[in-house]
């Protein structure tokens, strides 16, 4: 999860349509690593999150949201090998 500078850059000349294809882009090279013993499942959602640090012994980098929750059901409903969008 992350946007750069050009990021923004990008979305604002050529629109939503430029980053989501990075995205499905990204996916596919993901999902081209499998082989017969590993299948994977992907789901992907875009909308707003809530990032943040949780814990003080073991602190770990979490993610949370509506978006997080609704990729998280596609990739678990999901069908090994496809990518859910």
């Amino acid at each position: 999860v992350g946007v750069l500078p050009s990021d923004i850059e990008d979305n604002t000349r050529f629109g939503h349509s430029f980053l989501l294809d990075r995205l499905l882009l990204a996916g596919g090279k993901i999902l081209g690593c499998q082989t017969a013993d590993v299948k994977l499942k992907i789901g992907i959602h875009t909308g707003p999150i809530v990032a943040g640090v949780i814990g003080t012994k073991l602190p770990r980098y979490r993610l949370f949201g509506d978006t997080i929750n609704s990729a998280a059901r596609m990739m678990q409903k999901g069908v090994p090998g496809v990518c859910q969008f």
